[in-house]
């Protein structure tokens, strides 16, 4: 679960970020609904798909907001590699940067 004061800073930050024009309203309400979860972690990875389910979005509308949010600086991205039916897949994986979790 992330606590109570670092999802307010998140959610101040990104905020701000929208009266800078650099991220938008709806990436700001699908970023808050997904901190609303209480099945999240700070430390841990997630993948699209949690974001999509927790914002009622589109795995392509998910992977945008994503991208604005890695943009920003407010999440931090790396990609997975992993073996299925003999053949090298990779998927990508995301979490809140650790600088705005020591804020």
């Amino acid at each position: 679960m992330i606590p109570s004061a670092t999802r307010l800073v998140l959610i101040d930050r990104a905020t701000d970020l929208v009266g800078a024009r650099r991220l938008s309203p709806t990436v700001l309400t699908a970023f808050v609904r997904h901190l609303r979860r209480s099945d999240l972690d700070v430390r841990d990875w997630h993948r699209c798909e949690d974001l999509a389910a927790s914002a009622a979005m589109s795995h392509h509308q998910a992977r945008s907001a994503l991208a604005q949010l890695v943009s920003v600086g407010l999440l931090e991205r790396t990609v997975v590699p992993r073996r299925i039916n003999q053949q090298d897949r990779r998927y990508t994986t995301y979490r809140v940067r650790r600088e705005e979790v020591a804020k």
